[in-house]
C-alpha cells in the first residue's frame, strides 16, 4: 500500500475573530487531496493559502492561491499525485481576511448620520483608531467619527447591509470606567464590499443579530454609559480590506440644513432621514447575503 504523510500548518490571521475560516480535505480513489472550506461568518472572506512543501503533487490553480469565499461551504482546491507509484507529502498554511478580493468601494457614497433624526449632535474626528503602530490594521487616520449622546440614545443604520460581526458583551463603560480595554460594537457589511463600526453600546444593546439584514435608518442598538473622554457618544466609520490591513473611507454624511458633506471638528449637526436616502439601496442585492440564521 502506498503511504502517504501529510502534515498541515494552519495559520488564520483575521479581524476581530478567530477560525471563521474551516479548512478539511478528502482524498479520492485517484489519490487526490480535494480541499474545501467552510466560511462561517456573515459576509464574504478572502482565503490565502500556499504549500511550503509539496511532493509529487500539483495544483489546479496557481500557488500562493488567494480564493474569495462568500459564507457556508465551498470547494478551494485540488492536488493531484504526479506519479501515483510514490508518496506523497505536503504541509500547508492559511491566512483570511473578511472583504472581497477586489472591491469596488465607493468613497462618494452619502451616508445618513446614526443619530436620531431632528437631533442636534457635535461630532469631532478621531485622528487614530488603532494605538499600535506595529499591530495588524493600524491606522493613521481622522475618518472615524464620535458623535456627541445621551446613554440610552439610538444607534441607527447609517446605510442598508448585513449585520457581520458584534460585541455588546463589555461592562466597563456602563460601569463608569475610566478606562477599557474595548467597546460594545456592531459591524455591517455593505453591498460594495466596505462594512461600518459603530459603537459604543450599551451591554447587550444591539436591537439586531448577526446576519440580519439592516435597512437605511433602521435602530440597531442603544448608546452606552461611556464616562471617559468626552462622556457618551457613538463612534462610526466605514472600512475596506484589500489586503490583512484595513482602509478607511473619508465619511460623508447629510446632515439638515448643509446637505452631503465631511463632518467638521466641533461642529453641531442635526440628523435628517430622507426619503431618497432611505430607499437608495433597497432594491439592490448585497454581495455576500444570506438569509439571518439560528444560534
Amino acid at each position: 500500500m502506498r503511504y502517504v504523510c501529510l502534515l498541515l500548518l494552519l495559520v488564520q490571521q483575521s479581524l476581530h475573530a478567530q477560525r471563521v475560516i474551516d479548512i478539511t480535505y478528502t482524498q479520492d480513489n485517484q489519490g487526490r487531496y480535494i480541499f474545501t472550506a467552510i466560511n462561517k461568518g456573515y459576509c464574504p472572506y478572502v482565503l490565502h493559502i500556499d504549500f511550503p512543501t509539496m511532493d509529487n503533487l500539483s495544483a489546479d490553480h496557481s500557488l500562493p492561491y488567494d480564493v474569495e469565499l462568500k459564507p457556508g461551504p465551498a470547494k478551494i482546491l485540488t492536488l493531484s499525485p504526479v506519479d501515483k507509484t510514490k508518496d506523497t507529502k505536503i504541509n500547508y498554511r492559511s491566512a483570511n481576511h473578511k472583504g472581497l478580493l477586489n472591491p469596488v468601494v465607493n468613497p462618494n457614497f452619502t451616508y445618513l448620520l446614526p443619530t436620531t433624526p431632528g437631533q442636534e449632535t457635535q461630532a469631532y474626528r478621531i485622528p487614530n483608531t488603532r494605538t499600535n503602530a506595529n499591530a495588524p490594521g493600524f491606522q493613521d487616520s481622522g475618518y472615524s467619527v464620535r458623535l456627541r449622546a445621551k446613554p440610552g440614545d439610538t444607534i441607527y443604520a447609517a446605510r442598508r447591509g448585513v449585520i457581520s460581526e458584534m460585541d455588546v458583551h463589555n461592562t466597563e463603560n456602563d460601569a463608569g470606567a475610566t478606562s477599557t480595554s474595548g467597546w460594545n460594537y456592531i459591524e455591517i457589511y455593505h453591498a460594495d464590499g466596505s462594512f461600518a463600526e459603530y459603537g459604543i453600546l450599551k451591554k447587550d444593546g444591539a436591537l439586531v443579530k448577526p446576519g440580519q439584514t439592516v435597512e437605511a435608518g433602521a435602530p440597531i442598538g442603544i448608546v452606552g454609559g461611556d464616562q471617559y473622554g468626552r462622556g457618551s457618544e457613538i463612534r462610526f466609520s466605514v472600512s475596506y480590506y484589500p489586503g490583512i490591513v484595513n482602509t478607511q473611507i473619508p465619511l460623508l454624511c447629510w446632515t439638515k440644513g448643509n446637505g452631503k458633506g465631511q463632518l467638521k471638528q466641533g461642529a453641531y449637526y442635526t440628523s435628517e432621514f430622507t426619503k431618497a436616502l432611505l430607499t437608495a439601496e433597497s432594491a439592490k442585492k448585497l454581495v455576500g447575503k444570506i438569509p439571518p440564521r439560528k444560534h
